[in-house]
């Protein structure tokens, strides 16, 4: 569409594009996609010292390889290809309907949500939690609330949610997630809904059990407070998730341009171990855990001249934290920065990457808010 077109003045400002996705998975209607921007292989007969056209035109499922890279959202329901398929997408800079997994309300100056695409294993391509501004958040314009048997109909992101497992099914376990999906309401049809798991873990320790991330079917909503699921996700454990109907809601949406947002994705840090963040965007970090040793991580120099990577943890990590090395950095305050550590719910932290000007590698990365504790 060309942006000066005129239309009628209640048809939305939607930017199309026609593009090649090689992948043999389904696309549903409003799922973020990305530039698949070093294609190359045996199969293609082009190799990377080649100048190859399709670099700009091959789109794949979000990843945290080619998060950088956001190219728009699906226009339409498309089913599975085996050889690939040529599809639409909106781009960014209009409007477009995105599929997102969280209420929505329609934006002001004064209110509003930011909805941001999602790489993780579990919802790809949804728009759900905001992250960074840029390519690949979206600004809400239609209000779409939560609702006991609506299209969204929960949420439970600090970890407060709980698993159990009884052969032949697992128990989730949250206040109100049973009303959400239909107990005590004849009309509303448990079978209709799908949780989706993004992380969590044993919350006795987080290392005996990793929650399986995934989209699952609800089979029951025996209580007001549990539903169950016939996949064993891991028992005893804390959960971070969220519940849609199967009609896989979509809102209108105002696809944010400029810089890349990065998208976001969710971790479930674990004892003793080292949970790596994708490179930029956003990275939410799952709680309700107990962990004997720091999870960590390492922020290595970035690439790009005033590039973002943000941080924040969704709920409290007991007895140690999720702990990050900055390879190069300063404090907001201009000290030098060596780590960053996050373990109470609502911490959060921002740092933008200045460096690799005129050739050179060597940069910093410089905070620009932080309410956890830098060393």
């Amino acid at each position: 569409m060309d942006r000066n077109l005129t239309r009628y003045y209640n048809q939305a400002p939607m930017i199309k594009r026609r593009v090649w996705f090689p992948g043999t998975t389904a696309i549903r209607k409003g799922m973020g996609l990305c530039y698949d921007l070093d294609v190359a292989g045996s199969d293609t007969g082009q190799a990377a010292t080649d100048g190859w056209g399709r670099r700009g035109n091959s789109v794949a499922v979000p990843s945290s390889t080619n998060n950088l890279a956001f190219a728009g959202v699906a226009s339409q329901y498309y089913s599975a290809k085996s050889n690939g398929q040529m599809i639409d997408i909106y781009e960014p800079g209009g409007l477009a309907e995105i599929a997102i997994g969280r209420a929505s309300t329609i934006f002001s100056n004064s209110a509003g949500t930011l909805h941001t695409c999602s790489v993780n294993s579990a919802d790809a391509g949804r728009f759900t939690l905001q992250g960074l501004s840029g390519r690949g958040t979206a600004i809400a314009l239609q209000t779409l609330a939560r609702a006991d048997g609506g299209d969204i109909a929960f949420s439970s992101v600090d970890g407060s949610a709980t698993s159990s497992w009884s052969s032949p099914s697992l128990t989730i376990s949250k206040t109100g997630i049973g009303t959400a999906c239909g107990n005590g309401d004849s009309t509303i049809d448990p079978t209709e809904f799908r949780v989706v798991i993004l992380g969590g873990a044993t919350t006795a320790d987080s290392t005996t059990a990793v929650a399986t991330k995934g989209e699952y079917a609800v089979v029951t909503a025996p209580t007001a407070d549990t539903v169950t699921i016939a996949t064993n996700i891991g028992t005893s454990c804390s959960v971070t998730l969220y519940v849609i109907k199967t009609s896989y809601p979509t809102i209108l949406a105002y696809l944010m341009d400029g810089e890349e947002s990065g998208l976001q994705e969710v971790l479930t840090p674990k004892s003793a171990a080292a949970i790596q963040s994708m490179v930029g965007g956003t990275t939410f970090l799952c709680g309700g855990l107990t962990m004997a040793t720091d999870s960590t991580a390492t922020l290595a120099d970035g690439i790009i001249e005033g590039q973002k990577k943000a941080f924040c943890c969704m709920g409290t990590l007991t007895t140690q934290d999720y702990l990050i090395t900055v390879t190069s950095g300063l404090k907001a305050a201009g000290t030098a920065l060596a780590t960053l550590e996050l373990d109470a719910a609502g911490e959060f932290g921002v740092l933008v990457w200045h460096g690799n000007l005129g050739g050179q590698t060597a940069g910093l990365w410089r905070v620009l808010t932080f309410n956890g504790t830098e060393a």
